[in-house]
Parts: structure tokens; sequence; C-alpha cells
């Protein structure tokens, strides 16, 4: 079969609850299949997910994989080793007079806690430590790092004081003796310049084979080359403690694919967008794979309606994420709070609060109501076989959810439960009627919902009438009219495919790396076209080796290097300013003092764009703290498929029955629709349900949805 027989899409959602799979088709039609997610196999749940789709569209999973260009799958798996603390034992090498670095954690004990208690000291909690103090030692060397304020001090890269080899001779033998399962090299100025780092790793490697022992050694260098050694440590140990266990469980799913037939490479997602295969050396950047899809899937669907600024909104089973594309880029930031850790990785923007349709609802002993943190994941809630009341049992007890079409039917859920659960659990204690009750909890579960979506606007400055609000997840269509309430957005829309849309969006990903590396250039307000000059070359330099490495890779990964394209930026701030800003270039040319003035040109058009004209300081000069290349190989994508229009009054075969819900305090009857059954140009008028297999579409009396020519979905 030619690579031209080969353009079905597979991408992969595999969430705390249930693992989505999207099957894209030739003509860019979508079909999605799901599973329960598994954790201790996640390979089934690939294979039921990936066979549940085939299955809709009359194929099997070997002819689906045979005919498949593209693979890939997103998951919680690294996320999931972190929390449990069951990665692998971490060896590890300091410039000497840094040991404790991996308790000091620069301050940031508040990460990943509630408002609440970040506003209380003592309440402060220290992270779960990814390596044992004890098998951390220090190594004397030192590289000069330059200075921030000038060409006061030594050049950066300068060797002030050599590897000791004895220590690090030493120090490896100890480590081997605990039976360390890797090992990491983290010295000061390792960004700079990795000359030695790469030392101490040819010595440790000496060390081993003269033991007989073949343990993986990573460097900081290789990692993260990028300054502030806090954050670049943390991403060297969750490379060292995650990554590589996560790897082997990525390639048993690549196997299960691979038994059926398909023969690439199953890839994933970075935590910034861009796709890679599980020979990436620096997989830890995969860590927060499921929701990136999200935002890709968002920017391919506003390209598509020509859409500038989105906010997406996404709720799944544990979590509410809403990010923001504006002028169509996603937001980046380069320093990741992850599990109460924060790395050196760039990362998609996004910002959580625990509410989703598992989480836990309860009522403490102050009869203060709760939602969340804890979630039922794939267990549901007591309609299913979880011990405690859910989200999801109050949309099931209040007629929102069909307990008999979960999963199309296929999962059959207990109403009775559900109720019997939020009688006990919420009405008893608050004095109020089982539905009283739960309306009560779903309004305070779409307030923090709108509370989020509004600040997350406001914060950056923006205007809601701006924004298009794309909504999505299993349970996204289910409470968009509640945290959407109020909100002026430009346009309101999801899609059919709702409840799989980050594996749609992971198959809209391109099949790209990014790499970093940290600099140490100033480019003074005075600087003459000779200074200038040296600047260029010196990002020059930078770029290229970077290009090389990124080409090396690739074609290691199996991309074609002559088909290999790049895109250029450096992070830059004005001198003496703390946080440095990416800014992406037109192109890579830079020779000469024209192309540096080019580069300040757009830094300055990127900062007026965060923050007032007013707080530009150009006379205070430029410092270029990292430069920066994304390297796209060719890989098949998705696209959306036009539909002639129908009139708005949807078929009869459409029509299924009519359900009484529980809504706006009362008993009302809603008309339920069948999802696939609607068409392009159809207006449904609520109340109104549209139910699919995945999910549930709410539509509250006076609102109505319509289809446009791609069957997205607007609430008017």
């Amino acid at each position: 079969m030619s690579n031209d027989d080969r353009q079905y899409i597979l991408a992969f959602d595999a969430g705390g609850t249930m693992t989505d799979a999207i099957l894209v088709k030739p003509d860019g039609s979508f079909t999605v299949g799901k599973s329960i997610s598994r954790r201790e196999d996640e390979a089934q749940s690939y294979r039921e997910s990936v066979v549940d789709a085939a299955e809709s569209i009359g194929m099997t999973a070997e002819d689906v994989h045979a005919r498949c260009g593209a693979d890939i799958y997103c998951g919680t798996g690294m996320l999931n080793t972190v929390l449990t603390g069951r990665g692998r034992k971490v060896g590890l090498l300091v410039t000497r007079g840094f040991e404790d670095i991996t308790v000091m954690e620069g301050g940031l004990t508040y990460l990943g806690q509630s408002q609440a208690e970040v506003l209380h000291q003592q309440l402060h909690r220290h992270t779960r430590p990814l390596v044992d103090p004890k098998l951390v030692f220090g190594v004397s060397e030192r590289m000069s790092g330059g200075c921030y304020h000038g060409n006061i001090h030594l050049a950066p890269g300068t060797e002030m004081i050599a590897v000791n080899e004895r220590q690090v001779r030493e120090a490896t033998l100890k480590m081997l003796d605990k039976d360390v399962e890797v090992i990491g090299i983290l010295f000061l100025y390792s960004f700079v310049d990795p000359r030695h780092e790469h030392r101490a790793k040819e010595i440790v490697e000496s060390v081993m084979k003269s033991r007989g022992i073949d343990v993986p050694v990573v460097c900081s260098a290789d990692v993260a080359p990028v300054a502030k050694e806090n954050n670049r440590l943390k991403s060297l140990l969750f490379q060292c403690f995650a990554a590589e266990l996560v790897r082997d469980s990525l390639l048993a799913v690549e196997k299960q694919a691979q038994a059926y037939g398909y023969r690439g490479r199953l890839l994933t997602l970075l935590s910034y967008g861009g796709a890679v295969n599980m020979e990436y050396p620096r997989l830890y950047e995969t860590m927060i794979s499921g929701p990136i899809g999200g935002l890709i899937g968002a920017q391919f669907i506003g390209e598509q309606l020509g859409l500038e600024n989105v906010v997406t909104a996404d709720m799944g089973g544990t979590s509410f994420d809403v990010g923001l594309l504006v002028d169509g880029r996603i937001g980046i930031t380069k320093s990741a709070d992850i599990a109460g850790h924060r790395l050196a990785l760039p990362m998609v923007e996004l910002d959580s609060v625990g509410s989703g349709a598992g989480s836990v609802v309860w009522v403490d002993e102050y009869k203060r109501l709760h939602v969340g943190p804890d979630s039922a994941g794939a267990k549901v809630g007591v309609c299913l076989n979880f011990d405690r009341l859910t989200v999801t049992d109050i949309n099931v007890a209040l007629g929102y959810v069909d307990p008999d079409y979960f999963l199309g039917g296929q999962v059959k859920l207990n109403r009775e439960a559900a109720l019997a659960a939020l009688e006990e659990a919420v009405a008893k204690p608050l004095g109020l009627t089982v539905y009283e009750a739960g309306a009560g909890v779903l309004d305070i579960v779409n307030t923090q919902m709108n509370d989020l979506l509004r600040t997350m606007i406001a914060a950056k400055g923006y205007d809601t009438h701006d924004f298009t609000l794309l909504y999505y997840g299993g349970a996204g269509p289910v409470h968009m009219h509640g945290f959407a309430n109020g909100i002026d957005f430009q346009d309101v829309i999801t899609l059919p495919w709702a409840a799989g849309f980050s594996a749609f969006g992971a198959a809209c990903a391109e099949y790209m790396h990014r790499y970093d590396r940290g600099l140490r250039v100033l480019v003074p307000n005075a600087l003459d076209a000779a200074g200038k000059a040296k600047v260029a070359q010196q990002i020059r330099n930078a770029w290229r080796e970077l290009e090389d490495e990124a080409r090396f890779e690739m074609e290691r990964e199996g991309a074609d290097p002559k088909q290999v394209t790049f895109r250029y930026g450096i992070a830059a701030r004005y001198i003496g300013q703390l946080e440095s800003f990416d800014t992406r270039l037109a192109d890579g040319h830079m020779a000469d003092e024209k192309d540096v003035e080019r580069l300040i040109e757009a830094f300055e058009t990127m900062y007026t764009k965060v923050y007032p004209e007013g707080a530009r300081f150009p006379d205070a000069g430029y410092s270029l703290t990292a430069v920066y290349l994304e390297a796209i190989a060719p890989k098949p994508q998705p696209m959306l498929a036009a539909h002639p229009l129908a009139g708005a009054k949807p078929s009869d075969k459409a029509y299924v029955e009519s359900r009484n819900v529980y809504h706006g305090g009362q008993w009302t009857p809603f008309s339920v629709y069948e999802m696939v059954e609607l068409e392009a140009g159809n207006v449904v008028e609520g109340p109104a349900i549209i139910r699919d297999p995945m999910t549930t579409v709410v539509i509250p009396p006076g609102r109505s949805m319509s289809f446009d020519k791609y069957r997205i979905l607007h609430y008017r």
C-alpha cells in the first residue's frame, strides 16, 4: 500500500475518565470512539476505543490501521507517575555548593493550592521529592555565566574552575552502590556552555562500564539548556524520574497499533504543541499532552471560520480548563507549574478549576458545600460504581443526562442510586428537597466556571465581546448554558465531536520539535554597527546549531530532513527587567546590524501587544536571554467538510422524545433530538436536548442552537 493510500488519521486523548478516539477519514469527516480509561493497561483502552470508532463506519481496526497515515496518542501517564511518586530512583551531580537545591524549592510551596491556602503561609506544603537528598553529590566546577548588566565580567563560557574528575568518579561509585536507576547532571552555567556537564557524563559512563553497569545519564544542558537553575533542575528530574517509565508505556501502545497493521511510529503531543514520536530525547515535554490538543484544535477551527480571538472551555471528568487564542496564536508560558513543581518547560497557557463531571460533591460539618477536587474518574459516580456523589449523578438525577444512553447505551446508569446519594449527601444536611439541592450544586459548579472564564479574559485586559467561546469535553455541552450565562461573547460554538475534541486537536497538530538555547547577549541603546553585527553572528550561530540538532533528531525519528522547515524566535527583555518575552521572527536571516534592528522592532511590536505603549523602555537597551527554533516535518492533516444547507426545521427522524428536566426551579419538558440526524442549516429551539453517544447538548428555554455548513453548533 502506498503512502497515498494511507490517508486516515487516528488521534487519542486518554483522560482520567475516558479514552477518546477520533478517526479522521480522507474526506475530512470524523467519527468518535470511546473506552473507559484503564491506567493499568493503556493498550487495552486504546484497542477498545479504536474498535468503537472503526465499527461506527463499518470498518475493522485492522482496516483502519492499514490505511492510517498518522496515529497520535495523548495521555496523563507521566503526570500520574509524578503524582504517585512511583518513578525511577535518581542520583544527581550538581555544582559544589548547590547540594541542597533539590529541597530549597525557590519558595514555591504554594504551587497547586487553592486561593485560600495560598493566602495562609502556614498551610503551604512541600512537594513530594523526586530525588533523595542523600543521593545528591557536589562537584567542584565553574563556568562564567556573564553579567546581566553589561560586559563588566568574564565572557560567558569562560572556564573558571575545571571539573574535579576525582569527585565525579567517587560520587558515581556511591550512587551505583545505592542502586540508582538513572543519573542526572546539573551544573550552574551549563546553559551557556555544556562542556563541563558532557565531560562529567563521559566520566560517569566510564565508571559504569568498569563496573559492568548501564543506567541512563541525563545532562540538564541536553534537557533544558536555559537559565534559572531551579526550574532547569525540575525539568531534569522529570526526565529522569518519570519520562523513561512513560516511554515504556507508550511503546506498549505503539506495539498494539503496529499489531493491528499500522506501519508508522506512534506520536504524542508536546506541552507547547507539536507532535513527536517515542524516540524524542526530551520526552518530559509531553507531560501535559491531553489538554493541549483542545487548544490546537481551537486554532484549527479558528482558521477555518476566520476567528482571531477564541476562549476555550474544556469540561471533562476531572477539571474545567480555560485557554485563550489571541490573534490566532496560542499563549505560551516558559515556566510551567505542574504537580507542585515549576519547570523550565514552554507550555500552553491554561487555567483550571477542579470542577468536572466526576468531581465529588460533599457537605462538611459546618454545612458548607464543596465540589471537588477529588474525582470519580472512570467510575463516573454513584450512578455507576463510585462510592460518593458526583456532578454526573446530579445531572442524571435532574434529567439532563439520560441514564439509558450513556456511551450510546453501552453503559446503564442508576438514576435511583443517584437520587438517594443526592438526598443523603446534600439535601438532608442542608434541609432542602432533593431537586433543590441538585439545582443548587449545579449553580455553584457553573458559577465557578463562569468566574474562571471572566477572570481569564479580564486579567489580560481583553473584552469578552471580542472573543468566541468554543466549549467541548464530555461535560462541556451539558453545562455551557450555565457557565456562559451573563457573559457577552461574540459567538458561542461547539461541535458534534465535542467529547473527543482534544483528540481531534491532536490530529491537527504539526509534527514539530522546539529547541531552546540560553544566551547572555546585550544590545545597549548606543551599540554601534560592528557591535550589532557581532550580536547577529552569535544568534546566527546558535540557530545553525539548533537546525543541525533538529535535522539529526527528526531524521532519527523517520522524518525526511530535506522536508524539515523552521520557524525562528528569540527571548528578550529590556535591560534590568526580570522576565523575558518570546518574540517570533519572520525568518531566520541574521547577518548584520539591520537584522538586529529588525529583531528589536519585532520585540517592540510584541511588547506593546502585552503591555500599554507607555510601558516601553527602549532607552534601557535590550537583553537577549535565549533563542528558539521550531522544526516542522510534513504529516497528514484533517479538514472540515462543508455540507449543503437544509431547512431550519429538523427532520422528523431527528426527533427522539420529550423528557422532563428539573430546570430553573421547575420540571420542564425538553424535546430530545439525535445529533447524527441533525443537518447543516437546522435550528433547534429550546427547551431541547441534543443527545449523542459521547455527550449531551443542553439548550434552555428561550435559546436555540443552529448548525452551519460545517455542522458546527452556534448558540443563540
